[in-house]
């Protein structure tokens, strides 16, 4: 298969599971919001708190929400309330809203979306269910905690980031192609490959699904114990370099 993304897999979650992921994941940022430190940074976002996670996620929630009913809005960071009590419920309405309106809308029914085409509103069960688990991981974290990643979510993760996320950070000129290719094949199974000027994999990264996910996002990186490189490590960095999502 050609292209900056390709996949030899058969990940694909129904929607109403990528609901059931959500409705998780919001309650478990919820339970840090409730409990935990809101001034708290977060690892890997040097001008982060954990309140300020929560007006991202509370930002995105709305405007996914608005995407479906309307159509496309300015994307941002919202400031939510300040007080710990009025934070929380700012946040579950935000996050209850949005799963009211997924789950009243049928996956199939058109919409706008940034996504390749058939744009509907199924697009948005998949995009928010990462969006919210990938965020829970980090809300634990601010917390010195870590939050698992179920495998077949992860292997739906790495899916979206090699064939959507990738493609798109290079069709809008965020991104250059990279001088070689990565594969990358999980414990779980399937294989992708982040495909760069020469099509042909430089090397392989093995290793739980869930790891792979948190390295396609800058998680954490080939150092992490579960992963392993064959082939060159240096054009794997080179690869993993690149600003692969947004």
């Amino acid at each position: 298969m050609g292209g900056p993304g390709t996949a030899d897999c058969g990940v694909a979650l129904a929607p109403l599971t990528c609901l059931v992921h959500l409705d998780r994941a919001a309650g478990d940022v919820l339970a840090r919001l409730e409990t935990g430190d809101l001034d708290a940074p977060v690892p890997g976002f040097p001008r982060w708190r954990l309140t300020d996670l929560a007006y991202h996620l509370g930002g995105i929630h709305r405007w996914a929400r608005t995407a479906v009913v309307a159509g496309p809005s300015d994307e941002r960071t919202v400031a939510g309330p300040t007080d710990r009590a009025a934070l929380v419920g700012w946040f579950r309405a935000g996050a209850s809203a949005l799963l009211a309106t997924l789950r009243a809308t049928d996956p199939a029914t058109p919409c706008w979306t940034f996504g390749p085409e058939p744009r509907t509103a199924e697009f948005w069960f998949r995009r928010q269910a990462h969006e919210i688990v990938l965020h829970a991981y980090d809300a634990a974290a601010s917390q010195g905690v870590t939050t698992p990643v179920v495998p077949m979510l992860a292997l739906d993760g790495i899916d979206e980031v090699v064939t959507m996320f990738f493609p798109r950070q290079i069709n809008l000129g965020r991104t250059a192609s990279p001088p070689v290719s990565l594969a990358l094949e999980p414990d779980e199974g399937g294989r992708w490959v982040l495909t760069g000027d020469d099509p042909a994999p430089a090397a392989t990264v093995t290793g739980p699904a869930e790891a792979v996910l948190l390295l396609l996002w800058h998680r954490v990186g080939l150092d992490d114990p579960r992963l392993a490189v064959t082939g060159s490590r240096a054009d794997a960095d080179a690869v993993l370099a690149v600003a692969l999502t947004p």
